[in-house]
């Protein structure tokens, strides 16, 4: 919005090129969990792009570790391998960007969904969940997690005993212990008893599917950013979780729980761009289809990256950015902001004010409205 102090959050070379974080930089970490050498796990990988998630490997790679507020992990997996059963305690969302996953819910997986690409889950807290890939090819699903410490996760009872008979172990403070070379160890994490297993919750099948948005579900503004009443700015948004950046006061989201973290669909026409804005929430795209240019800073300060599809770009609270397709069809990404409130955001003067002489500005709630409904009310 137009009346909010200037913010200048100057990102330096060095930290954007850590910030944009590219398939060709992803490490995939294959023990980072008890499970791993669980037959129908074998070959899982799991990665952590933004914080160390729920891993329980200490000596996973983290691509970058400063907080936002939220977590962004991934999981690669091939036909039929299988996440076994655990729950968390923080939101867990997963995206599907490649694959088809048949996603398990309850200790002993007695409820199922079917994800495909471009389809994002919101698995409820305090819930038994696992996934599996069930395409003929190799699947990919990005993670974002709730928070910056997400207190773990605990796995299924009989995930444990399977998992203690290959030799693996957790420890008291949840790290990974191996003790197939030997007696197994006393200090460990024993499996949830029945009273304790009471304390789990679930969800009905409805429940579930309410929490399931796929493309076809999603509502599309192309008013949903003030830039967009200008020529070279076609762009548009649609609320997964959360309100997000929007500034459409009749935008509805399909998951309004509270996650920490808003998610929503980023489109912009080819050769279209955002235009140069700020707010004061931490931003990370995870860029889909289409060929994107990010900059950041503005005049002589400006930096910018060209990410392959599939990469993962974080922007700090208060840093001017400017999101643009540089290709000939339109481009796509998942837009996660670190609140549950929707982003106050700071346009360029310059922006303001072709958008002032077009007729166009924001009401007191910061929602896009005709200037000449903002005046006074006739008397």
């Amino acid at each position: 919005m137009s009346d909010y102090p200037t913010l200048d959050a100057v990102i330096q070379s060095r930290d954007f090129a850590r910030r944009v974080i590219q398939p060709a930089d992803f490490v995939a970490d294959t023990e980072a969990f008890v499970d791993v050498r669980l037959p129908q796990s074998a070959g899982k990988a799991s990665y952590s792009f933004i914080g160390p998630g729920v891993s329980q490997n200490d000596d996973q790679t983290v691509n970058f570790t400063e907080p936002h507020g939220f977590q962004i992990g991934g999981a690669s997996m091939g036909h039929g391998v299988v996440n076994n059963q655990h729950l968390h305690f923080t939101a867990e969302v997963l995206i599907c960007t490649r694959g088809h996953w048949k996603v398990n819910i309850g200790e002993h997986a007695e409820q199922h969904l079917e994800i495909g690409p471009n389809t994002v889950f919101s698995a409820p807290n305090w819930v038994f969940r696992g996934f599996e890939n069930i395409g003929s090819d190799d699947g990919w699903l990005f993670a974002v997690l709730g928070g910056d410490e997400t207190g773990g996760i605990i796995w299924a009872p009989d995930v444990l005993r399977d998992a203690a008979r290959t030799g693996l172990y957790l420890r008291s403070d949840y790290s990974l212990l191996d003790a197939s070379n030997g007696e197994p160890p006393e200090d460990v994490v024993v499996p949830l008893d029945a009273e304790l297993l009471a304390a789990v919750d679930t969800y009905s099948d409805e429940e579930l599917a309410a929490r399931m948005v796929r493309m076809d579900d999603l509502q599309w503004s192309e008013n949903a950013l003030l830039s967009g009443v200008l020529p070279g700015h076609a762009t548009a948004l649609a609320p997964v979780i959360g309100y997000g950046l929007t500034e459409d006061r009749r935008h509805r989201t399909p998951i309004g729980t509270p996650h920490g973290f808003s998610v929503e669909w980023l489109r912009i026409a080819p050769g279209a761009s955002t235009g140069v804005h700020s707010h004061g929430h931490s931003q990370v795209l995870i860029t889909g289809a289409g060929q994107w240019e990010i900059a950041v800073n503005r005049g002589d300060d400006s930096i910018s990256a060209n990410p392959a599809e599939g990469s993962v770009v974080s922007i700090p609270a208060s840093a001017w950015r400017n999101l643009k397709n540089a290709g000939p069809t339109d481009a796509t990404a998942l837009v996660v902001c670190g609140s549950d409130q929707r982003a106050a955001i700071q346009w360029d003067p310059e922006i303001v004010a072709a958008a002032e002489e077009l007729g166009w500005g924001h009401d007191a709630a910061g929602y896009l409205a005709p200037l000449a409904l903002l005046g006074r009310p006739p008397q």
